[in-house]
């Protein structure tokens, strides 16, 4: 992938079963669910052992001597994720409670960093200028998830766009719904003459990192301009509008006819329900497709290969006809060193939990946010990163 370093890919037999994305949401925190989960959690977690479905490293895990409480900050993207199983967690380990916040990527590695809190949420992996600049920061992937380009166009449906197209609505190139380059795209569909509105996120975010690594594997002048980040300096656009977190993009596109943006697949829910389109994006084989369970799973399955030792791994425009080209891990951004032993047990606990097919990573949890598990070629370097951590 263009721009990026360290691309791998993970093969196609090692995928582990995936959730059904299409499922529908239910409230957060329902009782029931929370109830199956956490019995079923507690059972796997009385082996101290292993989790995510996978032979590997001995995680060391178990209900800490103490009380401890886990801050978390960062990702939109998973801020809902984490609230889901926060319950569940501290039902299977009594002593261990984590307290998930929102506040986009880039609070959630400065908070990880600066030890403001335990772990950071995170859509995007460390950069190697971070990673060297902090020694034993470790970033963890605990799912998968994906990123949907919504719109607000009235009367308008199955959109059909492309890398290209959207970074020349960013750059304020293509200006009219009904511009050539875009009518092009979708033949026999009445697009207005309306202004587009590109909808960019405010706060450092994970979710304009993997956004923008896709329009710069898709337009040369992106990928020699602004490029990819969780911040970068975004082309002047004299009517963009700008949003904080995934909800705030659902909310100022749902206000604003004429939107474009970008918006974290766990608020997907919350973009149908404020009555937005879903692009289908054209993927590297030139097909169009839409964000769903198989499209993700082909995206992860695409190529041949292993997951680095430092567990950056992106998965933007891999190819395969099925692959949709917004896809990514999610991180837990940690340090390997922490305050006490049973602070550390904690951590390690949580993310064993996350990751495990019986813990967070059950198909109920993992549908509500249309997320996906790790797959298992995955699951050893995560559980050997698990296991690095102490006090």
């Amino acid at each position: 992938m263009k721009g990026h370093p360290l691309k791998r890919f993970i093969p196609l037999a090692l995928i582990v079963p995936l959730a059904v994305a299409g499922c529908s949401s239910s409230s957060k925190g329902n009782s029931s669910t929370n109830t199956t989960a956490a019995s079923s959690a507690t059972t796997s977690a009385s082996s101290a052992t292993t989790a995510g479905g996978s032979s590997g490293a001995n995680m060391n895990t178990g209900n800490p001597a103490s009380a401890q409480s886990i801050n978390e900050a960062g990702s939109t993207l998973l801020y809902p994720f984490l609230q889901e199983i926060a319950p569940a967690f501290h039902s299977a380990y009594p002593n261990a409670t984590l307290n998930p916040g929102p506040g986009g990527s880039g609070k959630g590695i400065s908070d990880a960093i600066a030890g403001t809190a335990q772990l950071g949420g995170s859509d995007a992996y460390l950069s190697n200028s971070q990673r060297s600049s902090n020694p034993g920061l470790l970033n963890i992937p605990i799912a998968i998830s994906s990123q949907a380009v919504n719109y607000n166009v009235p009367g308008v449906s199955n959109l059909k766009l492309t890398g290209d197209v959207l970074a020349q609505m960013y750059e304020g190139k293509i200006t009219k719904w009904n511009d050539q380059a875009i009518a092009s795209l979708n033949p026999g569909v009445t697009l207005p003459a309306t202004t587009i509105v590109p909808v960019r996120r405010v706060d450092a975010s994970g979710d304009t990192f993997i956004f923008t690594s896709f329009l710069s594997d898709t337009n040369s002048a992106w990928q020699s301009g602004p490029d990819f980040g969780t911040s970068v300096t975004w082309p002047a656009v004299s009517n963009e509008l700008t949003a904080n977190g995934n909800p705030g993009m659902v909310q100022t596109c749902h206000a604003t006819p004429g939107c474009i943006a970008y918006i974290g697949i766990s608020s997907e829910d919350a973009a149908q329900a404020a009555g937005l389109g879903e692009a289908m994006l054209q993927n590297k084989s030139g097909s169009y497709v839409l964000p769903s369970a198989a499209t993700v799973e082909a995206a992860v399955s695409a190529g041949a290969g292993s997951i680095p030792a430092n567990l950056a791994e992106p998965l933007i425009y891999e190819s395969g006809s099925q692959s949709y080209p917004i896809v990514n891990f999610e991180y837990i951004v940690v340090k390997d060193k922490q305050s006490s032993a049973d602070m550390a047990m904690a951590i390690r606990d949580f993310l064993a939990f996350a990751i495990s097919p019986t813990g967070g990573s059950t198909p109920t949890f993992l549908a509500k946010e249309h997320f996906q598990g790790l797959p298992s070629s995955a699951v050893p370097p995560v559980q050997s990163a698990i296991a690095s951590i102490s006090s």
